[in-house]
């Protein structure tokens, strides 16, 4: 069987609550919405992910378990981006 066939694993996001209502506005939220829809991403948000010191620091995501961590909440979507393609 060739790559063709190759099912690609869905990325999943999995986010602290506390760090979304810290970081993310309602625009934010939006854009947010738009890069999971458009590069089809599990989302998980749980009400925390035990990273409370990065948590109160900056806005982060778990992303297929693997900490991301951004100065905004822009830089954060661009990595996860980046990270998904």
């Amino acid at each position: 069987m060739g790559l063709f066939f190759k099912k690609k694993k869905k990325m999943k996001l999995e986010f602290c609550t506390n760090n979304l209502n810290q970081y993310y506005d309602d625009e934010m939220f939006e854009m947010l919405e738009n890069l999971v829809d458009e590069l089809d991403l599990q989302v998980k948000e749980m009400d925390c992910l035990s990273y409370c010191d990065e948590c109160t620091c900056s806005p982060y995501v778990l992303m297929n378990s693997t900490f991301l961590e951004a100065n905004s909440p822009e830089d954060l979507m661009k990595k996860i981006k980046d990270n998904a393609s």
